[in-house]
């Protein structure tokens, strides 16, 4: 099941190498979530990891200023047991800009 939402992305990390054999290509988004305040023990927000295909997509926002607010594609996905949400596209919002550059 796909759908869109606007998410605050606080961070993002990738991860290309291979461990004991095994090739691992991805990109993780760290984005934004309120916490579950319907007891009154919780307030504010927590960060929440989303897979975001290869590492290829780390390029596509390495360059913007952090935390930005973006359109994302998402799609639930299962495997029987579990279910987790993973993001198929993350667009910038337009007020978004690249960092500054470093002086040196």
């Amino acid at each position: 099941m796909q759908f869109e939402s606007n998410l605050k992305i606080i961070g993002a990390k990738r991860f290309k190498d291979t461990v004991d054999g095994t090739l691992y290509d991805n990109t993780k988004l760290f984005v934004e979530v309120q916490l579950n305040d319907q007891n009154g023990n919780a307030v504010g927000a927590a960060s929440s990891e989303m897979q975001w295909g290869t590492s290829d997509n780390f390029a596509k926002i390495q360059h913007l200023s952090y935390p930005f607010l973006a359109k994302c594609t998402l799609e639930m996905v299962t495997n029987g047991k579990t279910t987790k949400t993973v993001v198929l596209n993350v667009q910038p919002q337009a007020s978004q800009s690249a960092k500054p550059a470093q002086q040196g």
